[in-house]
């Protein structure tokens, strides 16, 4: 990008990207708020846009803010720092009521809200040995940059792992192999780290070494990941318990067992939250006989197996089946079922609707847009859909209601606070 010099901006409204538009939309600019002129210092150009940074605030917005964060410029970590709570509340259910415009529901729920700082669990950090400062970076992307953000802590992951940037940007520099780290995953249970580090070169024994005791100081688990994920193997357990990673679901006296390549919610007091609400909508009975779709390891089917008579679960994924039926069996639980099935075929024969009056399902962004027209066919009274985007959420909806249902409630979950997702769960039922 040639031009660099800062430009000013009037900024007329604030998109769930993250940027403040200008009102012919030509600038977009992060840390910029709605009636407010900033000046922008440009990071990109794309589709006739130019994307900025607000360097500087002429007109603050009474929304506005001081971030928690000193890298939250320009660390694509997180995208609303700057706007109050309940602006970005207020922003994320006005994206939902959009996309909800053709089927609106009869009500809107209040958001389930938990906390602002302190709760990830779950993260995708990169690394880079800068030669020129002969230093090491440890963090998320810069916004609309390759670079790494450069910073010492991360106040949104959950205690301990917000102070561990530091430590180790240390020990990817003391390393041999510290050119040859590109990244680190980090998860996290209600107790213990794991760390998995992506590395494309053996590390030497003296490398080994450094890695067990850095696991030892900081008392978590450490992996390497030398190929693809089913690489990944555990090098050394550091963590107190050596139990391995795990959460608890204490209201319905629950806990699971998971692998850090395990898909579970990246914030663990909201999903305790979440599948409160989740079956308060269900209103299940002893009686009732529930299908989890997209159940992952069981993090719904197991609360719902506590409270009806039987629980069929799929999930496309095997490893994520089997832990779910593991958890299933230390947690005592018999009624419920779990069957590797991939619901984005169009026929879905491996799938046993019979009996099975209510559902929960839980899918990725792409949504469920197979299984639910499957699912239209079927007489189900209630139906409880946890979304993680709005607009495959809507469409999903929409094809429900055209069969024969109504969308009942909906309401957001603030799963990722500070960022531009947009978590959501709604009731629909037979019209």
């Amino acid at each position: 990008m040639k031009n660099r010099e800062p430009v000013l901006v009037e900024v007329a409204e604030l998109a769930t990207d993250g940027c403040g538009y200008s009102s012919d939309n030509r600038h977009a600019v992060y840390g910029a708020l709605p009636g407010e002129t900033v000046l922008a210092q440009p990071v990109a150009r794309k589709r006739k846009r130019l994307y900025g940074r607000a360097v500087e605030v002429n007109n603050p917005s009474p929304d506005r803010v001081t971030p928690a964060c000193s890298a939250a410029a320009f660390c694509g970590g997180c995208s609303f720092q700057h706007l109050a709570h309940e602006g970005q509340l207020a922003l994320k259910q006005s994206l939902l009521e959009n996309e909800l415009a053709e089927t609106r529901p009869e009500t809107f729920h209040p958001p389930l809200t938990h906390g602002q700082l302190g709760y990830r669990t779950k993260a995708r950090l990169g690394v880079k040995y800068v030669h020129k400062k002969e230093a090491v970076l440890v963090g998320f992307r810069e916004k609309q940059k390759p670079f790494i953000a450069e910073t010492n802590t991360c106040p949104i992951l959950m205690p301990p792992a917000d102070e561990l940037i530091e430590p180790l940007k240390q020990l990817i520099t003391s390393l041999s192999i510290r050119e040859k780290v590109p990244q680190i995953e980090l998860s996290m249970g209600d107790q213990d780290i794991a760390l998995i580090f992506r590395h494309l070169e053996a590390p030497s024994d003296d490398d080994l070494a450094i890695f067990r005791e850095f696991a030892e100081t900081h008392c978590l688990q450490l992996y390497l990941q030398p190929g693809k994920p089913e690489s990944t193997h555990l090098l050394h357990d550091g963590a107190k318990n050596g139990a391995g990673l795990s959460y608890a679901l204490p209201e319905f006296d629950l806990e699971f067992d998971f692998e850090p390549h395990d898909f579970t919610q990246v914030n663990l007091p909201l999903n305790r939250k979440m599948v409160m609400r989740a079956l308060e909508l269900l209103d299940l009975n002893e009686d009732d006989r529930v299908m989890d779709a997209f159940c992952g390891i069981g993090n719904f089917s197991l609360a719902l197996a506590r409270h009806c008579r039987e629980v069929r679960a799929y999930e496309a994924a095997e490893p994520s089946v089997a832990r779910a039926r593991l958890n299933a069996a230390k947690n005592h639980i018999t009624n419920a079922h779990f069957g590797v099935q991939d619901l984005y075929q169009g026929d879905l024969q491996g799938i046993d609707f019979s009996g099975i009056n209510k559902v929960l399902l839980d899918p990725p962004r792409s949504g469920g847009e197979e299984f639910v027209k499957v699912l239209a066919r079927h007489d189900v009274e209630r139906v409880v859909y946890v979304s993680c985007n709005p607009a495959t959420l809507a469409r999903d909806v929409k094809t429900l209601v055209n069969e024969g249902f109504k969308l009942r409630t909906a309401g957001i979950i603030d799963m990722f606070p500070h960022t531009t997702h947009v978590e959501s769960i709604a009731l629909i039922t037979r019209d």
